[in-house]
């Protein structure tokens, strides 16, 4: 025969066994909506994100970010500088190189001009280099 006391430890044993892990399932289900309510926000605009880059959107939220898992990168960099300062008269050779967002170009100029012509070709440099690496602090040092 059952007494009070067994029959109220086995109908809490059934509660504790029923009731908690519904509990806890309930919980956490209800942190899944994480404050939004089907891709939107509370003040009715779409929530926005990063496209799927294959990176976790890395490439995507710094797209100016040189580095080398996309096409802005020092060496794609370096072949455009190169390209727009060969058509400048008077430059022998050039060097380039970068140092995070600085970019410090050197030119060789050609022997033959004057002092006037070199700062005049140096500052044609920078002038052609800033505008084509709008992202990047653009020195150019011209010499003979």
């Amino acid at each position: 025969m059952l007494t009070k006391k067994m029959l109220r430890r086995k109908l809490r044993l059934i509660f504790m066994g029923f009731a908690i892990p519904a509990l806890i399932i309930g919980s956490l289900t209800g942190c899944a909506a994480d404050g939004v309510n089907n891709g939107h926000r509370t003040n009715d605009q779409k929530s926005e994100t990063y496209g799927h880059d294959g990176y976790m959107g890395y490439s995507n939220s710094n797209p100016n970010m040189p580095n080398k898992l996309t096409f802005l990168n020092y060496d794609s960099d370096r072949k455009l500088i190169n390209q727009v300062l060969q058509p400048i008269e008077g430059i022998k050779n050039s060097r380039v190189s970068f140092n995070g967002e600085d970019l410090n170009v050197r030119i060789k100029a050609n022997p033959s001009l004057t002092d006037a012509e070199v700062e005049a070709l140096q500052a044609k440099a920078q002038q052609v280099v800033q505008l084509n690496m709008p992202r990047y602090h653009v020195k150019v040092k011209a010499s003979r």
